[in-house]
């Protein structure tokens, strides 16, 4: 176990960096080899327009869950109102044919 944590402190230690990276980093900026960043910007706007859509999607879909609720709901109490009136009906009609 020593040995893997020495192994790991000497691949996290700190290390100088080459004398030529920041001339190698400041050419490909000049050098315009800076492309792939255009490209990720081009990418998370993508990303979150796709976002976007799907946060839409599910409003819409949490939406007309709603709406269904609600339609169902009033369907039941029409469905209520209905067999109370009917009850009331049949329960005319029998006491009138009793008579």
């Amino acid at each position: 176990m020593e040995d893997f944590e020495r192994q790991l402190r000497d691949a996290l230690a700190r290390k100088e960096q080459p004398p030529s990276l920041e001339a190698r980093v400041f050419a490909a900026i000049a050098a315009g080899e800076s492309k792939s960043w255009t490209f990720w910007r081009w990418e998370a706007l993508a990303a979150s327009v796709l976002a976007l859509a799907a946060l839409g999607a599910h409003e819409h879909m949490v939406r007309e869950r709603a709406a269904g609720q609600a339609a169902k709901a009033r369907l039941q109490l029409a469905l209520k109102i209905t067999v109370a009136k009917l009850s009331k009906i049949q329960q005319t009609v029998r006491t009138s044919t009793e008579e």
